[in-house]
């Protein structure tokens, strides 16, 4: 997806290897992230390019794609692969990337390259319940040679649907973070007076009824500002109908409306980050309230088990009521300075650019 900064970060780890990267879009892209084009612009040991498509045809070949049964892409795909060779082919995503592999190798049969997967947050958690989807996902894992997972859970649901290949070290697949990061001291619990929320509502996401327990506390947020982020136009209007009906201090920024740097300012300055999904790997959203020091209240289906125990909130009931008492315990909890020092460590020991970089080593067959 060129669009994706998972995509821009996971490649950035190869930069110095030396290969040589060709990017065949799995989704329809009005841009290129900026991160993937200082990429493609080969200042790095690695070369970068984009196959397939243009930004300009993207979106015409997506529509193309879908009129054609989704058999315009893989065609297309089977016939790079036919004019370069490669010694590897990645799918960076199941039901896009994976999908479209699984024509191309159905039609064409699998070549002399290693098939190498990753395992978005949903791929096998969500889609897998499916039978539709089920099938596919087995089909495809039997005929990967490498598989990727940001968590022990996926990497469990893969072997139980049949994978034998060889599985890598568990990583966030967003890449690592920098140690400007991960260094920076913590604002102290007292000048932290925000609670914010992962905005998105829809699909999977589940930002409503964070707003309905915001709801219920309101007589207890005095001097809490609640900040919702990446909202979409549903989120919105349920944020502003809080607002003026339980008189709480809401403010909201859509999607894509804050850099990063602004977003990581935000955690720095929140007691509390709330997000709610039916289905997620690991959130990087919720790495980086951990690596700034807000106590994360997160959905039990983000894998979370595997990042905090005591040192945050896990949600088992999407129900206002539960996430309500969830917020209580973690603004309590943002009280006690260990708190927030314990889990900056965690996020420090087990997704830095270090730790990332040494579970991907070899990925490629490079840095052995």
């Amino acid at each position: 997806m060129l669009d994706s900064v998972h995509l821009a970060r996971w490649l950035g780890h190869f930069a110095h290897d030396g290969h040589d990267f060709l990017i065949f879009p799995s989704s329809p892209h009005r841009r290129v992230h900026p991160l993937l084009k200082e990429l493609l612009a080969n200042k790095s040991d690695s070369k970068f390019r984009v196959v397939g498509s243009t930004r300009q045809t993207g979106v015409l070949l997506f529509v193309m794609d879908r009129l054609s049964g989704n058999r315009l892409a893989s065609l297309l795909l089977g016939q790079v692969i036919d004019r370069f060779r490669p010694d590897y082919l990645h799918a960076v995503e199941i039901q896009h990337a994976g999908y479209m592999c699984l024509r191309t190798i159905s039609r064409k049969g699998k070549g002399k390259y290693r098939f190498l997967v990753t395992n978005y947050g949903s791929d096998l958690f969500w889609f897998a319940r499916f039978e539709e989807h089920r099938q596919r996902i087995v089909q495809i894992l039997s005929l990967a040679d490498g598989y990727f997972a940001e968590c022990e859970r996926d990497v469990s649901l893969a072997r139980k649907l049949g994978y034998q290949g060889r599985t890598f070290p568990v990583a966030p697949n967003a890449g690592g973070f920098s140690s400007e990061i991960l260094e920076r001291p913590l604002t102290s619990s007292r000048d932290r007076s925000t609670i914010l929320i992962k905005g998105y509502h829809g699909w999977v996401g589940r930002a409503k009824i964070a707003l309905d327990a915001i709801r219920l506390l309101a007589d207890e947020l005095e001097g809490v500002e609640v900040v919702v982020y990446s909202a979409n136009l549903v989120t919105w209007v349920k944020a502003m109908q809080v607002r003026l009906e339980a008189k709480i201090r809401i403010k909201v920024f859509l999607k894509n409306q804050l850099t990063h740097s602004q977003m990581l300012e935000l955690f720095s300055k929140s007691k509390v980050y709330v997000g709610l999904s039916l289905s997620d790997g690991i959130s990087t959203s919720m790495l980086e309230a951990m690596a700034m020091g807000a106590v994360p209240v997160q959905t039990s289906t983000a894998c979370c088990d595997e990042w905090f125990n005591e040192t945050g909130v896990k949600i088992d009931e999407l129900r206002p009521e539960t996430v309500a008492n969830g917020i209580r315990e973690a603004i309590r909890l943002s009280q006690l300075p260990q708190v927030a020092q314990e889990n900056k460590k965690t996020v420090s020991q087990k997704a830095s650019i270090e730790f990332v970089s040494l579970a991907t080593n070899g990925f490629y067959g490079g840095r052995h």
